[in-house]
């Protein structure tokens, strides 16, 4: 599996260079709530749009499993808690069969 993990990788990093290599004439300016950035390859701009694209979504990521470790944790807990209670009410309830099964001595 880890040959394919990197064969793919190594695709991508490859398309990554052609495109560019292709796109570094077109030059662009973003401009995001009053800030501008200076005039950089279009290339460049896409790549750094993904970039900031895959980082945001691995922080989504990232809290997502936390928040899904955490509940499973309090599940797991939650459910030690009602499999204690189950043995305790089965010991229970043998116990008030062996109490009831005793002969009773009347004298």
């Amino acid at each position: 599996m880890w040959i394919f993990r990197w064969f793919l990788l190594t695709i991508v990093v490859f398309f990554l260079v052609f495109f560019l290599s292709q796109n570094s004439d077109d030059k662009v300016m973003v401009r995001l709530l009053g800030w501008e950035t200076p005039e950089l390859p279009l290339s460049f701009m896409l790549f750094l749009a993904a970039l900031v694209g895959y980082v945001v979504s691995l922080l989504v990521a990232i809290v997502n499993q936390i928040r899904l470790r955490s509940e499973i944790s309090r599940e797991r807990r939650r459910n030690k808690a009602l499999e204690q209670e189950i043995e305790r009410l089965r010991n229970f309830m043998l116990e008030e069969d062996g109490a009831m099964s005793e002969p009773v001595h009347h004298e």
